[in-house]
C-alpha cells in the first residue's frame, strides 16, 4: 500500500460520497440510518464480541459521505491510530510483552463476566 492511512480513507469516504450522490432521497436516508447503526453496533462490540475495528470505521466512512463531523472523527482516529502504532513499533520489548499480558488479562475479565 503506496498510500498513507489518512489519504487512503480520506480516499474512501470520497468513493463513498459519489454512491451516496448517484441515488435518491430515500437511498439516502436509509444510507444515515445505516450508517448510524453500524457505528452502534460497533460500538457494542467494545464489550461483546467482533470486528469492532472494521465495524467503526466503516459506519464513520458511510457517515463521513454525508457530515464533515464524521469525516473530522475518520481522520482523527486514523492519524491516532497512526501515532500508536509507530509508538509501539518503537517501544521495548518489555513494555510490548506487558501490552499482550494486560490486553489477554482484560479480555478474559469481559468473558469471565459474560460468562458469569
Amino acid at each position: 500500500m503506496d498510500q498513507q492511512p489518512s489519504e487512503w480513507a480520506d480516499d474512501k469516504v470520497d468513493r463513498a460520497r459519489d454512491i451516496y450522490e448517484d441515488h435518491g432521497t430515500i437511498f439516502r436516508w436509509m444510507w444515515i440510518a445505516v450508517g448510524f447503526i453500524v457505528v452502534a453496533a460497533g460500538l457494542a462490540m467494545i464489550v461483546f464480541p467482533g470486528p469492532v475495528t472494521v465495524v467503526v470505521p466503516l459506519g464513520l466512512v458511510m457517515l463521513a459521505a454525508v457530515f464533515g463531523w464524521a469525516r473530522t472523527l475518520l481522520l482523527r482516529s486514523v492519524e491516532y491510530g497512526e501515532e500508536a502504532t509507530r509508538r509501539f513499533q518503537q517501544a521495548s520489548t518489555w513494555i510490548k510483552v506487558l501490552t499482550y499480558v494486560a490486553s489477554a488479562c482484560v479480555a478474559g475479565a469481559i468473558v469471565a463476566w459474560i460468562v458469569l
